[in-house]
């Protein structure tokens, strides 16, 4: 009974892709969390963006979260509850307005 109850605290405790690696738009909350969250390594973010911008063509996780991007500025209202802002704790005031952003920082003004 307590290791099961260990095994349960340690899944809420878990970032959402970690429990849902095949989840809605994993990918795009995961390469979030690792790029944009306020305590990821200096440099992150322009990471993020020099990898955005030239990503090869098989950068697999590069391309899922474009598409991944694409879908959710699409509808905002399709991304799981608070994980996006629980992994990256942006200051936007909302998942649109920071997925807008994020696409402009990344991608300008492409489509």
């Amino acid at each position: 009974m307590k290791r099961r109850r260990d095994r349960e605290r340690s899944q809420v405790n878990q970032a959402y892709w970690a429990r849902n690696p095949q989840g809605p738009f994993a990918t795009l909350i995961g390469v979030a969390a690792t790029y944009c969250h306020p305590e990821a390594y200096d440099g992150a973010y322009e990471d993020l963006t020099a990898r955005a911008r030239s990503a090869a063509p098989d950068d697999e996780e590069i391309h899922v979260f474009r598409a991944e991007l694409r879908e959710a500025l699409a509808d905002p209202s399709r991304l799981p509850d608070d994980e996006l802002f629980k992994a990256v704790q942006f200051s936007d005031g909302s998942n649109e307005a920071f997925l807008r952003r994020l696409w402009h920082d990344l991608y300008g003004d492409e489509p």
